[in-house]
């Protein structure tokens, strides 16, 4: 199981799954913080990233593991369809497209990643992995936008910014 406490954003915007709504996909899940988190509320998860070698995989039987690179141009989920999507601290921007499809209607999407102007706190400093002002606002206007903010991230009860980013939560229409 992950030590890392799963992000502010995605435990305020998750709902508890509904009897045959409940399959989540956790793309880039990294060492599964989320993956983990999702599972305890009772969602059935895809956990999947190119690199699983240091994920505990065996703290949830409700978590499937899936190795693979998500960068290479091919989906390898294929027509599966979640209620929920979670990302975090990654952004692919070809992706877009294979998580508009992958998302079941009326599914959420939770997203949350660096934006331009990180790169006066920290990684990542290309603008290949930071987006841009309202980007994902603008890639995801045509679904229910339920929340979204983008500024300054601040440490724990502090004044000192510790990342720039931007945050939506938004419900694919049917």
């Amino acid at each position: 199981m992950s030590s890392q406490m799963p992000s502010p954003w995605i435990t305020s915007h998750t709902p508890a799954p509904k009897p045959n709504q409940n399959r989540a996909l956790d793309l880039a899940c990294g060492k599964g913080r989320h993956s983990f988190y999702l599972a305890s509320l009772g969602w059935h998860v895809t956990a999947i990233d190119r690199d699983l070698g240091d994920t505990d995989q065996t703290g949830s039987p409700n978590i499937s593991w899936i190795e693979a690179d998500l960068e290479c141009g091919h989906w390898p989920l294929g027509n599966t369809l979640f209620d929920l999507i979670v990302v975090t601290n990654y952004l692919h921007r070809p992706l877009f497209a294979d998580i508009r499809k992958a998302l079941a209607p009326n599914g959420l999407l939770i997203y949350q990643t660096f934006m331009l102007g990180n790169e006066a706190y920290g990684r990542p400093r290309s603008p290949d992995f930071l987006l841009n002002p309202n980007e994902l606002a603008n890639v995801f206007s045509d679904w229910d936008i339920i929340e979204f903010v983008q500024g300054p991230v601040f440490a724990n009860n502090d004044s000192e910014i510790t990342a720039l980013k931007q945050s939506i939560a938004v419900r694919k229409t049917a």
